[in-house]
């Protein structure tokens, strides 16, 4: 991506823009971390932005935490029930959307983006979502059913909604949201960041057993490093089938898969069906995975679905590093550039995924060759470039509230 001249006033004030984003809660996912992203790039830039988190919630998952010197702040600092919480995040969230020019939802789903809609249409705030995964799957995998109509609803009212991937563009229009209010600004990453903690020590050797055998064992066995969250939209069981396969046809390999989630118990009890629990290795939420990946054979991306084609897959193109990728509805095509970059095979095929992990560990030179050209395409999506051109576009198409 080529570097984009952001504007500094908006249209209607002419000063300083003031930037409200906003996400329900600072549990780990990698929507949070894109956000988080912008709003630290934004106001490195000089821009006023700030994160404005929605609940202080129990850590009962991995807990995200935001880098020092990002403006952040919850709606509700108190940890109680939603139902209690409801009110004192209402009155934080017309606090602090009063301030702002544009307010922006992180996510296509959640009360963010529901309560958010409903107070920016009372203040006259011009209402912006980023779309960072297929709506219909997104609302269908983490909405409950009584909220889903409500959620396609407030889709249809946005002022503008942006999807980080082309291919997010048709489900957006198709619930009913003008298409001239729908526009495409990919996201990115630090990739100087990603490059930086590749070589650094591992987190803590209880993740790294896969990868790094102890002194006096026999040498490490290839590893296939699958990242994210333990969730069906992430295609790990589909995986851990290839894995049996492999392992029945004689090929001999280590899996690690770095992440938690809901299905942790399900993929746990797939395992040990499968006869693979000396083979795979969920070591749950690591802080700093990059080692981990540095230190893998290839980078497996069995989703079912993504949006951009998910941060780890550009940072796995930042290290260069083998990459077989599941050529789901929307992003890892793009990002691979059709295969120039890595190996797509097709979704919910696992003999397919199985039978591309062969040829890969059975030759690794085309699939290296192919990673090569990694580097050089995830500066295309460097979270500099991309967060600035993101603002510009803010600036220049809602102005205002149009509804």
């Amino acid at each position: 991506m080529s570097s984009t001249t952001t504007p500094t006033t908006t249209p209607t004030t002419g000063r300083a823009p003031r930037l409200l984003v906003l996400e329900g809660a600072l549990r780990e996912n990698g929507g949070l971390r894109v956000t988080h992203g912008l709003v630290r790039q934004w106001t490195a830039d000089g821009t006023s932005a700030m994160l404005l988190v929605l609940e202080n919630v129990a850590p009962d998952a991995p807990m995200f935490a935001p880098a020092p010197g990002v403006p952040w702040t919850f709606a509700s600092t108190r940890v109680r029930r939603f139902r209690v919480a409801l009110p004192f995040v209402l009155a934080g969230l017309v606090r602090f959307c009063r301030r702002a020019d544009i307010v922006v939802s992180g996510s296509e789903v959640g009360w963010q983006l529901l309560l958010g809609r409903v107070v920016t249409w009372a203040l006259r705030r011009p209402f912006v979502t980023l779309v960072q995964a297929p709506l219909n799957q997104a609302i269908d995998s983490w909405q409950p059913a009584r909220l889903r109509p409500l959620l396609r609803l407030v889709h249809r009212h946005v002022d503008q909604a942006i999807c980080v991937s082309p291919g997010l563009v048709a489900q957006v229009v198709a619930n009913g949201l003008p298409a001239d209010r729908v526009s495409v600004v990919p996201v990115g990453i630090d990739v100087d960041d990603v490059v930086r903690h590749a070589v650094a020590a591992p987190a803590s050797p209880a993740t790294t057993s896969a990868v790094s055998p102890a002194a006096g064992d026999a040498p490490a066995l290839p590893v296939l490093f699958g990242m994210g969250r333990l969730h069906a939209a992430k295609g790990f069981d589909l995986l851990l089938q290839a894995s049996a396969k492999l392992r029945a046809e004689g090929v001999e390999h280590r899996v690690l898969i770095v992440g938690e989630g809901p299905d942790r118990d399900l993929l746990e009890r797939r395992i040990r069906d499968l006869g693979l629990s000396d083979v795979v290795e969920l070591p749950g939420f690591v802080g700093q995975p990059q080692p981990l990946l540095a230190a893998a054979d290839v980078f497996v991306l069995p989703s079912r679905h993504e949006g951009n084609g998910s941060l780890v897959l550009l940072e796995a193109l930042a290290q260069g590093k083998p990459i077989i990728a599941a050529d789901c509805e929307t992003g890892p095509r793009e990002l691979l550039k059709d295969g120039e970059l890595g190996d797509l095979v097709p979704p919910e095929d696992p003999d397919a995924l199985a039978a591309a992990l062969a040829r890969h560990l059975g030759d690794p030179g085309p699939l290296l060759a192919k990673a090569a050209g990694g580097p050089a395409r995830a500066r295309d999506f460097d979270q500099t470039a991309t967060a600035r051109a993101l603002l510009a576009h803010l600036l220049r198409t809602v102005p205002h509230a149009t509804s």
